[in-house]
């Protein structure tokens, strides 16, 4: 097997909880170096993590490396201009959502990785979890959903927490920053489900600080329908709450998921067989795994050794198209409240 070398750029909480663990157990692979802003956090994630060199600066980085990959773990600000860095040296990359910091800047970078051959990956760990593996093999016979259902609750606080480098405490910085943050995950889920989205709507309302619901109804040209329900109506503490969605299959066949944890189906006609299945993962499996950090990293690993991705899961492009939708609900919510006023 081809032995890959990686660059790192970022080594904040995320990276340091679920990127470099994942890393690590992969095989036939070796980061030889890891940029970050300063010298000291770059010098402490080398040390931790047995890596060579340390950088303070990306560009010196990949012109001396010139490594077979780079993962980039930061604002999308960094996304962006760091994937741009990748593509102009031909090197293929990883980098978590968003690609950048909206949806145009989204569409320029996988337009430059188009043009230029170059392969990019965007961190929806979820496409990539051991229950959507099983999720796709369910899919593989019962065909795509003609209907479903997301719903994911999340705690606060949103409105003061300048995460990903976007201020702003008013309502519209509050709901972009809340897209970017939390609606890109369950959005995603969704696109991957439908064919081309043609229609979008959307509901977005404010109570108090920090509560907000956001509702998202999606259709592609099949005539099929996904509605992506979020909300922060959660006392503050408990983290991401929930993520369950509901699947309605043409040959009848009902699908419901539970978190990242387990899968329940209801087979096309009743049985004395048990015609509910289920699937749960292992109590004691490893969490990466579990929540996909560890299979999209394994996934940008084969295609570097490979030449080219298997699909187009979680591409560039499949993160610009997501982008678009979250644009669509900020400019329905800004022209909503235009109209009220």
């Amino acid at each position: 097997m081809k032995k890959i070398k990686l660059c790192v750029i970022g080594a904040g909480d995320h990276a340091r909880r679920f990127i470099y663990p994942s890393l690590n157990t992969i095989p036939d692979l070796e980061i030889v170096a890891v940029c970050t802003r300063t010298a000291a956090t770059a010098q402490a994630a080398a040390r931790k993590y047995g890596i060579p060199r340390a950088y303070t600066n990306y560009r010196e980085m990949l012109e001396k490396e010139n490594p077979d990959g780079t993962v980039i773990v930061g604002p999308p600000s960094l996304h962006c201009q760091a994937g741009m860095a990748c593509i102009e040296r031909k090197i293929p990359f990883f980098c978590e959502k968003p690609s950048a910091p909206d949806a145009a800047g989204a569409e320029t970078l996988a337009a430059a990785a188009r043009n230029a051959g170059v392969f990019g990956q965007v961190g929806f760990m979820m496409r990539h979890a051991a229950f959507f593996r099983e999720l796709e093999k369910i899919r593989a016979t019962a065909g795509d959903p003609v209907y479903g259902t997301v719903n994911y609750l999340t705690s606060g606080p949103y409105r003061h927490d300048v995460i990903y480098g976007m201020p702003g405490v008013e309502d519209g910085a509050f709901l972009h920053r809340y897209l970017q943050v939390q609606a890109v995950h369950p959005v995603n889920f969704a696109t991957a489900l439908l064919g081309r989205i043609r229609s979008i709507d959307s509901y977005v309302r404010f109570s108090g600080a920090e509560d907000l619901v956001v509702e998202i109804l999606l259709e592609d040209h099949d005539n099929r329908r996904f509605r992506v329900l979020l909300h922060t109506l959660v006392a503050p503490g408990y983290g991401n709450l929930r993520f369950q969605s509901e699947l309605f299959f043409a040959d009848r066949t009902m699908l419901f998921t539970d978190g990242f944890d387990r899968l329940e189906w209801n087979l096309p006609a009743p049985s004395q067989n048990a015609a509910l299945r289920g699937w749960r993962f292992a109590p004691f499996g490893d969490n990466n795994e579990r929540m996909g950090y560890l299979g999209e990293l394994r996934f940008f690993c084969d295609a570097l050794r490979s030449g080219a991705p298997a699909d187009s899961r979680t591409s560039l492009n499949d993160c610009a198209e997501t982008m678009r939708i979250l644009a669509v609900v900020q400019q329905q919510f800004e022209e909503r409240r235009a109209a009220r006023k």
